[in-house]
């Protein structure tokens, strides 16, 4: 079996002793993943409270066939009547989604290099040759996320068979996640730098 091709740690993936960067698989990845969706939801929730929107939805009228927004607030429901369905989501969607793409450009363009759930797994992002990505290059990877769901998730599981542990968008991105792992026999180690 072929070792993936080598990798050469930038300046901001200096390791402890006893400790080296591997390319992050795919367990490691959703694990960061739950803990980044409950740092969200937390938030969104926060928001929620805080603006006092908690819901919007949609009547659709079954006899005219026309749909009218409304808005809901400090309550949810969900009715059914023989006039109309009352459909109820989450009101905050628009702004959830500047929430979630803010925060995950943001963070991982940030010094840590990640968001709070990378950071409490210890993975990191960052380019090919190891160092900080940038807003543009983070907004793209976050972008190309909807593309590796499109494919019905086939961009996210090709961390699990490609040689650099790449989802579909850090291909498209040019990116890798690393994770600090115990210097161990499973690690991958890069060849010394000459």
């Amino acid at each position: 079996m072929a070792l993936p091709p080598a990798f050469r740690p930038g300046p901001s993936l200096a390791s402890a002793p006893g400790q080296v960067w591997s390319y992050a698989g795919f367990w490691w990845r959703v694990l960061a993943w739950l803990v980044d969706w409950m740092v969200l939801a937390a938030a969104e929730f926060g928001l929620g409270i805080v603006t006092g929107l908690r819901h919007v939805g949609l009547t659709i009228d079954k006899d005219d066939q026309s749909v009218r927004q409304v808005s809901d607030i400090a309550y949810t429901s969900f009715h059914y009547s023989p006039s109309a369905w009352h459909l109820h989501g989450g009101g905050l969607s628009l702004l959830g989604l500047i929430l979630t793409i803010g925060y995950f450009v943001l963070m991982e363009s940030s010094h840590w290099q990640a968001t709070v759930g990378k950071r409490v797994c210890k993975l990191r992002v960052t380019d090919l040759d190891g160092r900080r990505i940038s807003i543009p290059r983070a907004l793209g990877r976050y972008l190309g996320k909807f593309v590796s769901a499109f494919i019905l998730g086939i961009g996210f599981l090709m961390v699990g068979w490609t040689r650099r542990k790449q989802g579909l968008h850090d291909v498209m991105a040019d990116t890798l996640v690393m994770h600090l792992r115990p210097n161990d026999i499973f690690a991958f180690q890069p060849p010394p730098m000459l």
